[in-house]
């Protein structure tokens, strides 16, 4: 029954009281809601006690040996059945089958066939249930997708720290520049290439200057007073390397991710002075990312392939 001075108690239920009223009125019986609950009575007459006075009002009456709810009973149930369905479904929740889940990512075209198409298919043989969606397109591409949140994850080169203030950057590998030619190239046979084994005569295929590391590349060869034979310029490293393997030229760039291929047609050699490149997730940066998101930037932290010229950062 209420007493006196229930107006000085919070009129909060627990959710405790809240089961007990539940199972009382599905019951009738202490005994059997206890049993229900896997309490004692004794426990589900003291929370009885303790709800109506935390209410102030009497929930429920005896009659021929078992307990009837009152009015107010059948009205505080029925304000706390959401509470008590949506307990219901948390509790059954690790048990339930995922429902399928989209991951949309974002990548610019050399790290998308290298690098995201293969850990992709290894990501989604142990998460049958998310279904991928891949942009192909630009580096600015990349990161204008994740800041409109068209995308849920991008991956991109952080050659210039991140500018937009709805992106932020997880980095996850970092790599330095290899020059990059076919076998038997005389340049193969040097543990470390440098702009002067280089020249101004040998045939040499640049990224355009768009991009940052191309203006790093120029100065390593302005130092020291060279000026290479530029003989053809592309936007995507995987075009570069296409020249290269078709002996055209050589090259210097970012040896990730086309090292990780088995290609016997191109063989690296680390390139002095260093030019290093740092890879990254691109993120919304408010909110939290969707769990399959999050789950993929965990997989590839963890299942990323090793190569000689990077350097994973887990």
């Amino acid at each position: 029954m209420p007493s006196e001075d229930s107006e000085s108690r919070s009129s909060r239920p627990s959710l405790r009281e809240l089961e007990v009223l539940h199972a009382l009125i599905a019951t009738g019986k202490t005994t059997a809601a206890g049993q229900r609950l896997g309490i004692s009575q004794p426990a589900v007459s003291r929370a009885v006690a303790a709800l109506e006075e935390r209410v102030g009002r009497v929930l429920f009456s005896r009659e021929g040996g078992r307990l009837v709810p009152t009015a107010d009973a059948l009205a505080l149930e029925a304000e706390a059945a959401p509470i008590l369905a949506g307990l219901a479904r948390l509790e059954n929740w690790p048990r339930a089958p995922r429902t399928q889940s989209v991951l949309r990512v974002s990548a610019a075209p050399t790290v998308a066939h290298y690098f995201l198409a293969p850990i992709l298919a290894r990501f989604v043989a142990v998460e049958p249930e998310t279904r991928v969606v891949v942009e192909i397109g630009r580096g600015g591409d990349v990161l204008a997708a994740v800041a409109a949140g068209d995308v849920d994850v991008g991956i991109g080169m952080l050659e210039t720290p991140v500018s937009h203030l709805g992106v932020r950057a997880e980095p996850f590998r970092r790599s330095k520049a290899a020059c990059i030619m076919w076998p038997g190239h005389r340049l193969a046979e040097l543990s470390v290439v440098r702009p002067a084994d280089i020249g101004s005569e040998e045939p040499f295929i640049v990224v355009t200057r768009r991009f940052a590391a191309r203006a790093l590349l120029d100065r390593a060869f302005a130092d020291v007073g060279i000026e290479p034979r530029i003989v053809a310029e592309a936007t995507t490293s995987t075009f570069v390397t296409e020249m290269v393997r078709c002996r055209a030229g050589i090259s210097v760039l970012n040896p990730f991710p086309m090292s990780l291929s088995d290609d016997a047609s191109v063989v690296y050699r680390p390139f002095l002075p260093e030019i290093t490149y740092e890879m990254a997730f691109l993120l919304p940066a408010t909110g939290a990312a969707p769990p399959a998101a999050r789950r993929f930037v965990d997989f590839v932290r963890a299942e990323q392939p090793d190569d000689p010229f990077t350097v994973a950062v887990r």
